[in-house]
């Protein structure tokens, strides 16, 4: 598309005069696009990019992408890609309503799965009232917000007795340990803990993905084990990604300090870095100077990619909606950067993901099939 036309579709966005598709259009963020698309000065575009950010409402569900310039790390609505389909409509219409007439399928909720010392499990969903719970004078009960908490762990009596928190796929939840620390759990995750922490140490048994907020006991260090990695800190906000199906086993540091530490290899991180460390080795590799945000997206309510490929990506999606994913022709190689609304249903995920033009999907059932 040519500058007068890109310019005229600004000037219409600008003054309101745009159709719901046009503003879809603005709004949106795709992926493959070159510079040399848009013939406009930076100074132009990025005048343009302030108005379009004013115009976003800040509800939850909203779905937009971004990207950024390499030498500035400006971030751009990038249009190039949207105007072809707006053009020329034929082969993404027919993609795009292959999707809207497929099954809905929504997204995850808060709920999880509580089993008590004894073996009993509680259900833990918004429909689902907990009576007060008394373990070792610990009082269990939700708030109300929904969310789980321990209450009376500095008094009650030390026992040698487990609680395990698991959410499925396509569920998150709070809880809120008898230290006070906070615990976020991410879809396809189990927490382990003890009822009553002891009087030295303060350990928890994680797998999947969970944001930590500890809270400060520098007699008490609270360490955080996994399959690949073991996190002791004293009191500091981080996140852990240690899925069991992923390549890579994660740690990033928001807040205050850890250490990491994996066979006899050890990490000493500071905020905005993270570990990484992988299943066929010891060493952890440090990343400094990570963008924390896209950590703690999921918390957010946000998937959030930084040049993943298509299979992490879809990694994500399938624990959130609990959904299947099918892979058919070679989609290795391509990488994508953006960000989506956790709160919508699958199809409008997939829908802004396809107008990129180098992918598509095909909903059958809760099986998503993903194609070059």
């Amino acid at each position: 598309m040519h500058k007068p036309n890109i310019k005229d579709l600004l000037e219409r966005y600008k003054s309101g005069d745009c159709t719901n598709e046009e503003r879809s259009l603005v709004e949106s963020w795709y992926l493959n696009w070159e510079t040399s698309s848009f013939d406009l000065s930076d100074q132009e575009l990025l005048a343009d990019l302030a108005l379009i950010k004013s115009e976003l409402p800040g509800k939850k569900g909203r779905m937009f992408f971004y990207y950024r310039i390499a030498a500035a790390a400006v971030v751009l609505f990038t249009l190039a890609t949207a105007f072809y389909f707006f053009i020329y409509p034929s082969a993404s219409d027919k993609n795009q309503s292959a999707l809207a007439n497929s099954s809905k399928i929504v997204p995850g909720s808060d709920k999880a799965t509580l089993t008590l010392a004894d073996g009993s499990t509680v259900v833990l969903d918004a429909n689902t009232p907990l009576e007060g719970i008394n373990q070792f004078g610990i009082k269990i009960q939700k708030s109300a917000e929904g969310k789980l908490v321990y209450q009376g762990g500095k008094t009650a009596e030390v026992a040698n007795a487990y609680n395990t928190i698991s959410t499925p796929k396509g569920g998150q939840y709070e809880v809120t340990l008898p230290d006070g620390t906070k615990v976020w759990l991410n879809a396809a995750s189990k927490l382990r803990f003890p009822v009553a922490f002891s009087a030295n140490e303060r350990n928890v048994e994680l797998s999947g993905e969970a944001y930590f907020e500890v809270a400060k006991d520098r007699q008490r260090p609270f360490k955080v084990k996994s399959a690949q990695q073991e996190i002791t800190v004293l009191g500091t906000h981080f996140n852990v990604n240690a899925y069991s199906d992923d390549a890579f086993a994660k740690t990033t540091l928001l807040e205050g300090s850890v250490r990491v530490n994996k066979g006899s290899s050890q990490a000493l991180l500071t905020p905005g870095q993270q570990a990484v460390s992988n299943t066929g080795s010891t060493v952890i590799n440090v990343r400094k100077g990570v963008d924390v945000n896209e950590s703690v997206a999921w918390k957010n309510g946000l998937f959030m990619f930084e040049q993943e490929d298509i299979f992490s990506i879809m990694n994500k999606i399938a624990r959130w909606y609990d959904i299947e994913v099918e892979y058919r022709g070679d989609l290795k190689g391509k990488k994508y950067s953006g960000n989506i609304s956790k709160f919508e249903d699958v199809t409008e995920v997939l829908k802004t993901m396809q107008f990129t033009g180098t992918i598509q999907f095909r909903v059958e059932g809760r099986r998503i099939i993903v194609m070059p």
